[in-house]
């Protein structure tokens, strides 16, 4: 059972949340139903070599060893093997092309990025096969697969100690950015909305899962990546959950919450498990029950330690008890069945994990849970909140994805 202490800060988040307008599982992360102007301008190549943009901090090597896409929907174009240029994103960065304007367009925008340094740029994953059809993570719980290609997100600042507030910066130039293994071009450009929402409709995917897309708030040169991760059926695939699963517990969300420059504890060799089976060429899917308004500070956490790169499955709104459940299964179901992706380990750590995994199709045999639930209800147990014998007897062992 919970601690008290644990329960008390579960429910506070879970009323902030709330209030934050995060109710319900299959209301939309952003309103891009209003008017958005959209200005596409000429396509701007910047070849590779004039990046000085810095990769985001990781330690050690974080893209998978399966990190190409076997095909590409952008135009027939197939894959490319090269390594993923990953830009700064922080504003004001140097970015390695150049975009259509800079400076605030918007007054009112310019204040709230001047009071509010912390991002809330949630910006969407693109999951699928390479000729689709595709699932995006924007979805709703009873939305099926899609046969063309949504880039959704948001632009927003909040303070350093409000990670459940989101200012919107309205009126401002977002532009797409895709780098193709040799040389950056903006596919598409628009303006936000009145919640900072834009949608980039049927872009081209990125070449090589590794690599992401970009939007890029021109007024001030920050960005946020947007994943194409693209695997053909039958592809083998590794699913973790994050709070509780990767992390210490989920007091650990609560003090990054309250804090940007919290920086959450992992469970014993959690980074080292992603990575053992990334080395082996196993693709690797995170899927948590945060909404998406927790992607940034989300995203960072895993770049920063070294997970293998990934796409990032959020919800359209805080997922606990019975909407957790129905939300990953619903996630589960497209993966497996929709997808035809074939699992081989699902992590977790909560009740909701192992009934949304089993709802899934997920075998227990291969349904693996850490915590106070390790080996409930079937599961396979991993001991003492460590990873590290985990590894040893059954990742080191496995065969070696084709």
């Amino acid at each position: 059972m919970a601690s008290f202490e644990g329960m008390r800060a579960t429910a506070t988040l879970l009323a902030a949340l709330v209030l934050a307008g995060c109710s319900s599982d299959d209301a939309p992360a952003a309103d891009t139903g209003g008017s958005t102007s959209v200005a596409t301008g000429s396509s701007t190549a910047a070849p590779a070599s004039s990046s000085t943009a810095s990769p985001t901090s990781s330690e050690g090597d974080t893209s998978s060893s399966s990190g190409i896409a076997d095909a590409s929907s952008s135009g027939g174009e197939g894959p490319v093997e090269y390594d993923p240029v990953l830009l700064d994103c922080d504003p004001g960065g140097t970015l390695p092309f150049e975009t259509e304007s800079s400076g605030f367009d918007n007054p009112e925008a310019e204040s709230i990025a001047g009071d509010n340094p912390r991002s809330k740029d949630a910006a969407s994953d693109v999951l699928g096969n390479p000729a689709g059809p595709y699932v995006y993570t924007t979805l709703g719980n009873d939305d099926g697969v899609v046969d063309s290609v949504a880039h959704e997100g948001q632009k927003a600042r909040t303070t350093e100690d409000a990670g459940l507030d989101r200012n919107a910066l309205e009126g401002e130039a977002v532009s797409l950015w895709r780098f193709d293994g040799e040389s950056w071009s903006q596919i598409d450009r628009q303006t936000t909305n009145a919640t900072g929402a834009y949608t980039f409709a049927d872009a081209p995917l990125s070449n090589n899962n590794a690599q992401p897309l970009y939007s890029v708030l021109e007024a001030d040169q920050s960005c946020a990546p947007h994943y194409t991760w693209l695997l053909e059926p039958g592809t083998p695939f590794i699913l973790t959950d994050i709070d509780g699963t990767l992390t210490l517990s989920d007091e650990e969300l609560f003090m990054q919450v309250a804090d940007a420059s919290y920086d959450p504890q992992m469970k014993g060799a959690a980074v080292e498990l992603m990575q053992a089976w990334a080395a082996k060429g196993y693709d690797i899917v995170y899927m948590t029950a945060r909404p998406h308004l927790l992607r940034p500070e989300t995203r960072t956490w895993l770049d920063v330690h070294g997970f293998p790169a990934g796409p990032l499955i959020s919800s359209n709104s805080l997922a606990v008890g019975g909407s957790a459940l129905d939300y990953k299964s619903a996630w589960g179901t497209r993966l497996i069945d929709d997808l035809g992706w074939s699992p081989v380990a699902f992590y977790g750590n909560a009740d909701t994990d192992i009934g949304a995994y089993e709802a899934a199709g997920v075998p227990k045999d291969i349904t693996f849970i850490i915590g106070e639930l390790a080996g409930t209800e079937g599961t396979m147990a991993i001991e003492d909140d460590d990873y590290s014998a985990h590894i040893a007897d059954f990742v080191e062992p496995y065969p070696d994805a084709e």
